[in-house]
């Protein structure tokens, strides 16, 4: 998804919020944070997952199995509490960026052969893995439509 995207409907949000006086807080992530989370769960899940998922393929190994990852609501406020939507949106850019330059080294065997096996998901190869991202993304932008 386009980070563009993403920013764009976290101001949309912002300005919304604003006018409501709603602030917001761990139970209720204000857009910055949720622009950091999502550069947070490339950082720390969708690229990681790539890098085991292409280790073991190139190895020979077995697939990875993989949990369903969560993260903790007030640990995520309180890190981007004090960002502001450009920064997280900077953030968000550049994870991108590292996982998408990341995808383009692929040869066409990794982009066949690398697996996982999710939890939730199932068996997973690489296209699931950006289909994944790409759902988390619309999740995230859809609350920030949603409100």
């Amino acid at each position: 998804m386009s980070v563009d995207r993403m920013t764009g409907s976290a101001r949309a949000a912002v300005a919304r919020r604003e006018a409501d006086g709603v602030v917001g807080g761990p139970d209720d992530w204000p857009p910055h944070v949720i622009v950091g989370h999502v550069s947070d769960v490339d950082e720390q899940v969708w690229s990681p997952r790539l890098a085991l998922m292409l280790e073991a393929f190139d190895a020979g190994q077995q697939p990875p199995s993989f949990d369903w990852w969560e993260p903790d609501g007030e640990s995520t406020y309180a890190r981007y509490a004090g960002t502001s939507l450009d920064d997280a949106a900077a953030r968000l850019m550049s994870t991108r960026i590292a996982m998408l330059t990341r995808l383009r080294e692929l040869t066409p065997e990794q982009w066949a052969g690398a697996r996982a096996q999710h939890e939730t998901f199932g068996e997973m190869d690489v296209e699931a893995l950006i289909l994944a991202t790409l759902g988390h993304d619309e999740e995230h932008r859809g609350s920030l439509v949603m409100g």
